[in-house]
């Protein structure tokens, strides 16, 4: 039986109105970075890892090493947006597990680049985006195309711009803006 589920997460959870508070069942971590896990799986018995958020910048990411050896120790590791989204698509064939939208579209596009699902946050809680995921504002456009506020080309148009920009670029004033542009 699993003893625990380890969830880190942070801009992520941003205004989300999600508890964070850690119980006997369950324990909020920020977003991971090299290392963590290790930590986790030498510390406890084996439980569930939710990675949703972690570190690239700032901090070395969460190995491919920690994530295998996690799941050789008997933990159920999941992977559910941004970093979690990216690990996920890499280490499916050793047992991690998508979970979400998000990883779920990221590891059957298995041509979808990383920054789809990056972004800049605030380095303390709570972890304000910075920037948006693509593959948030691409889903975005798509409801506007389909609630006829946008067309097709408009709504191409403004994902390839910002497809060609660094992610840490990818705002939503900057979109904003460039939906404005658009319908003029």
């Amino acid at each position: 039986m699993h003893s625990s589920i380890v969830i880190f997460a942070g801009p992520s959870l941003y205004g989300t109105g999600l508890k964070t508070s850690s119980g006997p069942d369950i324990e909020w971590r920020p977003p991971a970075r090299r290392g963590d896990i290790e930590a986790i799986v030498n510390a406890s018995l084996p439980g569930a890892i939710a990675l949703a958020d972690g570190t690239f910048h700032s901090y070395p990411s969460i190995s491919h090493v920690e994530i295998r050896e996690a799941i050789d120790a008997g933990w159920i590791v999941f992977g559910l947006c941004s970093m979690g989204a990216i690990r996920a698509a890499e280490m499916a064939h050793m047992g991690m597990r998508p979970w979400g939208l998000v990883a779920e579209h990221f590891c059957r596009q298995i041509e979808t680049p990383d920054d789809e699902v990056a972004l800049i946050h605030g380095s303390e809680w709570p972890y304000i985006h910075l920037s948006e995921p693509l593959i948030h504002i691409r889903a975005f456009l798509a409801y506007l195309v389909n609630s006829k506020l946008l067309s097709i080309v408009q709504a191409s148009t403004i994902a390839a711009r910002l497809a060609a920009m660094w992610y840490g670029d990818r705002t939503l004033r900057l979109l904003e803006e460039l939906i404005v542009e658009g319908l003029a």
